[in-house]
Formats: C-alpha cells, structure tokens, sequence
C-alpha cells in the first residue's frame, strides 16, 4: 500500500495523514523542478499523426467507454477523451497496456458523476467509487485481478501530483493525461497545432467553469482528502483556470 494507490483509498477513504500532506508538497516541488529542466518551446510531437491515435476496440474498452458516456455530462466525458490523446502524445515510446489504459481514462472522473458519487455520508475520495466500479467491470468481463487492480490503482494514482515509474506506465499515462487537460501541465511539449487538433476533436465545453464548480463542491465534501488539499495548499484551482486553452 503506497500513498494514492486503491489500497490507500480504501484503507483510509483517501484522508491524508498530515506526513502524507508534506509528501504532496514535495512530489509539487518536484514537479516544479522537472518543469524548470525542459525547454519552454513547444516541440512538435513529430512521430505520431493525432489521426491514427483510435481508441483501442476491446470488449472492455467499448464498455467503459459506453457507461462513462451514459453517466457523464458532455464536457466530463469529453475531458476523458482528451485525456487518452495527451496520454498518447506525451508517451510516444513508453510500451503500455492499451485497453487497460483506455479504461482507466474513461472511468477515472465516474466518481463526479449523480451515478457514481459516494453517498455513504463519510469523507471519501472521488477515486474510490471510480476504482471500485472499473475493477468490478473488468472483472466481470473476464480480466484477470492483476489487470483489473492495475486499472484501479491508475485511476486512484491520478490525483497525486507525480506517479512514480514503479507504479507502471499506465498509472503515469492516466495522471499525465488527465494534468494535461485539466491543468494544461505538459502541453509545451506538443505543438500549438496538435493541440488545437485534439481539442476539436473533442471540444472543452466550457471544462474551466464545470470543472471548478464541480471541485467547489467536492473540496468542501472532502477537505481533507487529495482534492482538497490541492486547493487548499497547492493552488490547484488556479492551475485549473490558466490552462493554455479558452475555456
């Protein structure tokens, strides 16, 4: 069990001890120092054309993507759909688990939705419902749990602020995928071009203001989960706002 991963989310519903609110901070510090090493430029992500990236076309793939579709407003299932893309493109040569990839993307924001948000009265993370019914789709669908649980721990890791390489590529691909579109992190890597791409692809919806009205209200839920302490300590709302897009 390590900090984030669905283990930890179930052991604790996801409250941070106050050591574990310091590591946050110095995975943000690290993040920040990273950030600081690369060019600024945009590097044009020359070896990948934005049109053969597809969604892989697995049984499981299909039905995750069909049940986030159902439950989700339109601007938070197409935040998911964007978030495979930017996967893709940040990761050009990292060898993953594609479906598996695809379905933890899809199902990772389920615990926003009416459908899936924790009612049990308690401070619970968002993550738990959403590990909790990605691990129960692909199970029943005959994945084996080793790659059920990789996809529950990716969706439980994404809201850390960095996921180590001992948590497997699909945990970074899910975390950086979703940082790109909500809080633009990485995008300088990507050509204005290709991120214009994307995003008609998939337009935004106005993501900025549903995805912080949405979050409002979960950091009041759950201020002493992840989400919370972002906002609170890591001025994630503010990362939200000034993502390099218009809305």
């Amino acid at each position: 069990m390590a900090l984030g991963d669905w283990d930890w989310v179930e052991a604790g519903s996801g409250k941070l001890a106050r050591a574990e609110e310091m590591m946050l901070k110095a995975q943000a510090v690290q993040a920040i120092a990273m950030a600081r090493l690369k060019p600024k430029r945009a590097e044009a992500v020359a070896r990948i054309d934005l049109e053969t990236i597809l969604p892989p076309d697995g049984a499981v793939a299909r039905a995750a993507e069909t049940l986030a579709a159902e439950v989700s407003a339109p601007w938070l299932f197409n935040h998911s759909a964007r978030a495979y893309l930017w996967a893709r493109l940040l990761n050009p040569d990292l060898k993953f688990d594609d479906e598996a990839t695809y379905v933890a993307v899809m199902l990772h924001d389920l615990g926003l939705t009416p459908a899936f948000a924790d009612r049990s009265g308690e401070e619970v993370c968002f993550t738990r419902p959403a590990a909790r019914e990605a691990h129960r789709l692909t199970r029943s669908m005959g994945w084996e749990e080793k790659r059920a649980k990789l996809v529950a721990d990716a969706i439980a890791l994404h809201l850390n602020v960095v996921v180590g390489p001992e948590r497997g590529p699909e945990a970074i691909m899910v975390r950086m995928g979703s940082g790109a579109d909500v809080a633009g992190l990485g995008l300088g890597k990507i050509a204005a071009p290709v991120r214009d791409a994307v995003v008609h692809r998939h337009p935004r919806l106005d993501l900025k203001a549903c995805m912080t009205e949405t979050l409002d209200v979960e950091t009041a839920r759950t201020p002493c989960c992840r989400i919370g302490f972002m906002y609170r300590a890591l001025g994630f709302r503010d990362r939200i706002l000034g993502a390099p897009f218009a809305e």
